[in-house]
């Protein structure tokens, strides 16, 4: 599950759209899901909507689009979630700005949800625990439950004892929000 939602406010124009190394981010992501063998790729859009569609032509990726993407990513992951289909076992959650994230990053996330028998699989970055999070069907309930802009992570502090982590340089983890992240990205 992509998130894309968002109406990239601090940079002043549709981020998803920035390249990096020749791709758009949100292109990006969708081609991180699909590498790393997630079946079932769904793009949450909202803002922008119009402008990212093109981005996703020739991906098996399926568009859920949040109207009330101003309210929280909370939102957008309710969406996602009652968009997968039923024979989903997990759900990993990603953002579409995080450019650093990788097909093998999303690899591990599942490797290690497959060997740890944890219900989340978090990527830890330094002492941060945070996205992309993967998420066992069994906590589906918990994710369609979240409200306003909290994102997942509530439910991750609420099963702490649920988690197992994938370390990931701090650097991978880095999003892009504003004009001085692209600058740090390009350079």
């Amino acid at each position: 599950m992509v998130l894309a939602a968002g109406p990239s406010t601090r940079m002043g124009r549709p981020k998803l759209l920035l390249m990096y190394q020749g791709v758009p981010l949100l292109r990006r992501a969708v081609d991180a899901a699909v590498g790393a063998g997630c079946i079932d790729v769904i793009v949450v859009l909202g803002a922008n909507a119009d402008q990212y569609r093109p981005i996703l032509n020739g991906t098996p990726a399926r568009v859920v689009l949040n109207q009330h993407y101003a309210e929280g990513m909370a939102g957008s992951i309710q969406l996602g979630v009652e968009a997968l289909g039923d024979e989903v076992d997990a759900a990993v959650i990603m953002l579409a700005d995080q450019p650093f994230i990788d097909a093998e990053i999303i690899r591990r996330l599942i490797e290690t949800y497959r060997t740890s028998g944890k219900r989340i699989v978090a990527c830890q970055y330094g002492q941060v625990r945070g996205a992309p999070v993967l998420f066992d069907r069994a906590l589906f309930l918990e994710l369609l439950l979240i409200i306003g802009d909290q994102g997942a992570r509530t439910v991750m502090e609420s099963y702490s004892g649920h988690v197992a982590t994938v370390d990931i340089p701090v650097d991978a983890a880095g999003d892009i929000d504003a004009p001085e992240d692209l600058d740090r990205l390009n350079r």
